[in-house]
């Protein structure tokens, strides 16, 4: 009796003492090691400890990850531009960001071919510049870039990774974007060389590029559970940093890359960087968000916060 009894117990205790509460999560750009907190706190249990079962969509960034949650696709989305979600929540669009994603941008950099005569963004003025999509990270940083370096690029949207790297090698574009450690392939045998990095803009060390947004149908009408799945996707940072030879490994297994490429991948991403909060750079946000033609016209930082912002979870 008492065996069995016992057994009951540790059967129970592998549970949450709550139902699974099942969340629709747009995730863009599938495999940068920013965008696989959520699938590596689901391979940890991070998740299912606080009651959460994680559908994830992957959409190739930008606007196509904001439109799953606008169109009642998805419940959250997750890595989008904050640019694109103050341009759609301006716009009337139900959306709240819940937590920042990216702040800075030591991840991404701009690359051409070896035989290319461009050596530095210097060289960029009036050449070709590709970005993901209208409104995200690339989309800011590319233009902070331009801005920085004095020069006019043409802004091109080229895609995701894979598309914007055939567009490069093929000559369609002079300079495309990228993360570790994608192409990190083709850097090592010469055939591209990286001339601008997001890091190279020191002001946007303290801007947030990138952001988590839900829909307000899911905020108001699942309140508890949009907590739990913040407070799950705090635990799984933290999980990944304190953790780096197992998350490494995830990160390796995933992206069938080798144990060291997926070292060099974390060091790119500073804890810092990927801390959900606070949203920094909000007034500077806003002005490049009139700058770009995603908002009418300037407002306060206070309605602003208001407009945009519901952290239904802060630790």
């Amino acid at each position: 009796m008492k065996r069995t009894l016992m057994g009951i117990c540790v059967a129970l205790a592998a549970f949450p003492l709550f139902a699974q509460d099942k969340v629709r999560a747009a995730v863009g750009q599938r495999g940068n090691w920013d965008t696989l907190f959520i699938s590596q706190g689901i391979d940890a249990g991070i998740f299912k400890k606080n009651g959460i079962d994680v559908d994830i969509t992957w959409t190739r960034g930008g606007a196509e990850t904001l439109q799953a949650v606008i169109t009642d696709s998805a419940d959250l989305a997750i890595a989008n531009g904050i640019l694109g979600v103050i341009g759609a929540a301006s716009k009337g669009a139900p959306v709240k960001i819940v937590s920042a994603q990216m702040t800075g941008a030591p991840d991404i950099f701009w690359y051409v071919k070896a035989d290319s005569p461009v050596k530095s963004m210097k060289d960029m003025e009036g050449r070709t510049m590709g970005y993901s999509r209208p409104g995200s990270s690339t989309d800011l940083v590319g233009r902070a870039l331009a801005e920085h370096f004095k020069v006019k690029p043409k802004h091109i949207s080229t895609g995701g990774i894979p598309d914007t790297r055939t567009q490069v090698m093929s000559g369609q574009v002079d300079a495309g974007w990228s993360v570790p450690h994608f192409n990190f392939d083709l850097a090592g045998e010469g055939k591209i060389r990286v001339i601008a990095k997001g890091s190279d803009v020191p002001s946007l060390n303290e801007q947030t590029v990138r952001v988590n947004a839900a829909s307000v149908k899911f905020l108001t009408e699942k309140r508890d559970v949009a907590r739990r799945f913040m407070k799950a996707y705090h635990e799984a940072i933290e999980w990944a940093y304190a953790n780096p030879g197992k998350s490494t490994a995830f990160y390796a297994a995933f992206n069938k890359v080798t144990p060291q490429i997926a070292r060099q991948t974390l060091d790119a991403f500073p804890k810092a960087a990927v801390a959900p909060w606070p949203v920094k750079g909000l007034k500077q946000n806003i002005a490049e968000a009139v700058q770009n033609k995603q908002l009418a016209k300037p407002m306060p930082e206070a309605q602003a916060e208001k407009l945009l912002y519901d952290f239904v979870y802060r630790p």
